[in-house]
């Protein structure tokens, strides 16, 4: 008889959350397509993302309220995707490094969180 107090259907992941503008959506497909992401999902979902735009050198983090650095300018970008997909922890590391880049020009918000999927 099968034991299912000793084997677990399901292993550790990381499901990441991407949201961002529809611009992006080709780029993003085509990272997960190269990383052999093969199960995500893309949606439609109207919202905000505060983005902070540089101009000349790179802005430095201000340490105090009273600080005014004019080389930067918030404001919030409107979001049209939700990308969503369960990866390896690793996996997840190098989808954040690569949409690093993307937020110094579109609005990105990216977060993962620990999961248990149904994994091959």
């Amino acid at each position: 008889m099968f034991d299912f107090e000793d084997y677990s259907l399901t292993q550790p992941a990381v499901l990441v959350t991407i949201l961002t503008e529809a611009i992006l959506k080709d780029s993003i497909e085509k990272l997960l397509k190269n990383l052999k992401v093969f199960g995500y999902s893309i949606s439609e979902t109207p919202g905000a993302v505060k983005r902070i735009q540089q101009f000349g050198q790179i802005a430095t983090v201000q340490t105090a309220a009273t600080e005014a650095n004019t080389d930067q300018v918030e404001s919030y970008a409107a979001t049209r995707l939700e990308i969503r997909a369960v990866v390896s922890p690793e996996l997840s590391n190098v989808i954040l490094i690569a949409l690093k880049e993307q937020q110094r020009q579109f609005a990105v918000l990216v977060y993962r969180q620990k999961v248990e999927a149904l994994v091959e």
